[in-house]
């Protein structure tokens, strides 16, 4: 027995050297359903101070799902940016703090583009837009 010791501590030190590093930048990229998010990371803080989405009106347990995920999302009966049908839909605004900006106006922080990400990624988002007020 300990002549198979220096053995198997060879392979699993070998093995674990040929194992594909995985990238967690690469892979929060592929995970974000970009396709929803109508601004990219770089210019995620172009906007009035939010982002908005659309949820289905009524429905508590989402609107709990997004506020776990995106702390400070308030729902508003309009329409929004969003274009929110107002019969059966209420706004969400996911209000952007300076610290989730790199710059005024400029590129989201990782830790921001990923909040946004995951509330993009529930199945009953539609599109996450920049808030301009007026």
């Amino acid at each position: 027995m300990p002549r198979l010791t220096p053995a198997v501590l060879l392979l699993t030190g070998l093995s674990a050297c040929a194992t594909t590093p995985v990238d967690p930048a690469g892979s929060a990229k592929d995970a974000c359903p970009t396709a929803k998010l109508a601004f990219t990371r770089e210019a995620g803080c172009r906007n009035d101070g939010a982002v908005e989405l659309c949820l289905t009106a009524g429905d508590a347990a989402l609107l709990a799902r997004v506020q776990a995920l995106a702390p400070g999302a308030r729902a508003l009966s309009s329409r929004g940016r969003a274009a929110c049908d107002t019969a059966s839909e209420v706004l969400v605004l996911l209000p952007l703090e300076e610290q989730d900006c790199e710059g005024r106006h400029g590129a989201l922080t990782p830790a921001a583009w990923e909040r946004l990400c995951r509330v993009a990624a529930l199945p009953q988002v539609r599109a996450l837009v920049p808030t301009w007020y007026e």
